[in-house]
């Protein structure tokens, strides 16, 4: 007589060791990709694999998280001569594992909410990161700014348009402008495209390896219905702030004007997705080539991201994919 009981047992053993093995690997992947210059935007990725194959975004998370620390320790301390703040740059990475792992994890609450609420937390460590001391942003900064002033001199302009650029790109100016525009949803956008570009990847990895598909895509999400008249509000309110010079309060007007964005660029995302998916394999091709080559081409790529955010702001009053029949039920993003 064979013992079922004991197959099982033994096969949910196997399982556990499996999963195991596979969130190891992907965290010392995910280290490994945050230190090569062509993956490390994809640093996340594996992550979100480990969470979408084993169904748990805590061990996947703590693993990535530990190996990091360890990996930073040893490097800073024994590899780098310059030592840094190590307790900080641990902090940044644990946190940007942890809103990851929470987006792709799952839970009650909706999974636009998580993207944004993940996202505003990484942003703030973020901030306090980079204007902490050791940390090497701004010094980084100091460096373009020397390069591109040597680059000045060296070229064939007259000297009047030398002098004007010169004085535009000391470093002092260089700091100043990327510290407006960090402070004003440039962040928050920065993590919010790697969060969203990883998870893509994430998703079309576990789509292929494992033949399944977790996530319904951009094709169906729809922004939550108050984000028009939080967009509207916040606004007036940056209208306000600048007129008045209330600089702390058009930070904030400015961030959630840029997550509103977010979301409706998703919601204009998933529009044209939507009519894609009746066209030819073919013809949906040759679009979303178009819509790549224009995003990354200076110039077209505004015109091109503009068109896509303000599709997904029509549909707030047009009906441009028409509602299945049925029950509501929450979208992912």
């Amino acid at each position: 007589m064979i013992d079922t009981g004991d197959l099982q047992a033994q096969e949910t053993d196997v399982q556990k060791k499996s999963k195991l093995v596979v969130i190891i690997v992907c965290a010392f992947l995910s280290v490994v990709f945050s230190k090569l210059g062509f993956l490390s935007l994809l640093f996340l990725a594996p992550v979100g694999y480990a969470v979408l194959v084993c169904n748990s975004p805590w061990l996947p998370f703590l693993s990535a998280a530990s190996v990091n620390a360890v990996f930073i320790i040893i490097l800073r301390l024994f590899l780098s001569g310059s030592p840094g703040n190590i307790p900080l740059e641990i902090l940044y990475f644990t946190a940007l594992f942890m809103g990851f792992a929470w987006i792709m994890g799952g839970g009650h609450l909706r999974g636009a909410y998580r993207f944004v609420l993940a996202s505003a937390a990484v942003t703030v460590v973020f901030l306090i990161y980079i204007n902490s001391s050791g940390s090497g942003f701004y010094a980084g900064l100091n460096e373009m700014s020397q390069m591109l002033t040597q680059v000045l001199n060296s070229t064939n302009v007259d000297s009047a348009r030398r002098s004007l650029l010169q004085q535009m790109i000391t470093p002092d100016r260089v700091q100043e402008i990327v510290e407006i525009f960090l402070l004003r949803g440039g962040a928050l956008a920065s993590v919010s495209f790697v969060f969203f570009i990883n998870r893509q990847v994430s998703i079309s990895i576990v789509s292929i390896i494992k033949k399944q598909r977790k996530d319904r895509g951009l094709m169906e999400f729809f922004a939550p219905p108050v984000t028009i008249q939080v967009l509207s509000g916040a606004l007036a309110v940056i209208l306000l702030t600048r007129m008045f010079r209330v600089q702390v309060l058009e930070i904030i007007a400015w961030n959630i004007l840029v997550i509103c964005a977010i979301i409706f660029f998703a919601q204009g995302a998933g529009i044209l997705l939507h009519f894609l998916a009746r066209r030819s394999y073919l013809f949906r091709f040759f679009v979303i080539v178009l819509v790549v080559m224009a995003v990354l081409s200076p110039g077209l790529n505004m015109i091109a991201v503009s068109a896509i955010l303000l599709l997904g702001i029509a549909e707030t009053w047009l009906p441009l994919r028409a509602p299945k029949k049925g029950p509501a039920s929450t979208p992912e993003p």
